[in-house]
């Protein structure tokens, strides 16, 4: 079986009260920015918390690495018994794992910030890990991008002839 992860969980701004706050606090809408680059929602999160922090930021997912550490992601992976300890390993971050209803197969919650998912899929999407736990970070990797938030990476993807990726 080759392992998966998919999003499940992801730091919510609740936008409408946050900005509305601070055009009363600030005098600004710190979206003003992210909205005019049609970002996604935690990419969109993170430029106006960028702007919250500093007025004139630039928006955008790079523009943020100050505040990486306040959007927390979590994910569900599901893989073979065998591959799983080396898949947590990987990662370096808290995770609740259990057994599935097919022998052999076990799923784990894993969570953490973007800072440290960036580091756990830069390590995960390296020549150094086993075929199949690269094929679970590539996965990974494919749904943060999904969601906006490849640019927190800053690398290019090289495919290999086994069908991963490795982010370099």
């Amino acid at each position: 079986m080759t392992p998966t992860g998919i999003i499940i969980q992801q730091t919510v701004l609740n936008t409408q009260t946050f900005l509305a706050a601070c055009v009363e606090l600030l005098g600004y809408s710190p979206a003003k920015a992210a909205d005019s680059q049609n970002l996604k929602d935690v990419a969109h999160d993170l430029s106006c918390l960028s702007s919250f922090r500093i007025r004139d930021a630039k928006p955008g997912v790079k523009n943020a690495k100050e505040i990486y550490e306040l959007i927390t992601i979590g994910v569900l992976v599901v893989a073979d018994e065998r591959d799983m300890p080396e898949i947590l390993e990987v990662s370096g971050l808290p995770f609740a794992l259990t057994e599935t209803k097919v022998r052999g197969i076990q799923a784990a919650f894993i969570s953490g910030t973007l800072t440290n998912w960036r580091n756990s899929i830069l390590r995960g999407c390296s020549f150094d890990v086993p075929t199949l736990v690269r094929a679970c970070y590539d996965t990974i990797y494919l749904q943060f991008r999904s969601i906006g938030l490849e640019g927190i990476f800053e690398k290019s993807q090289r495919t290999l002839d086994d069908n991963t990726f490795l982010l370099e």
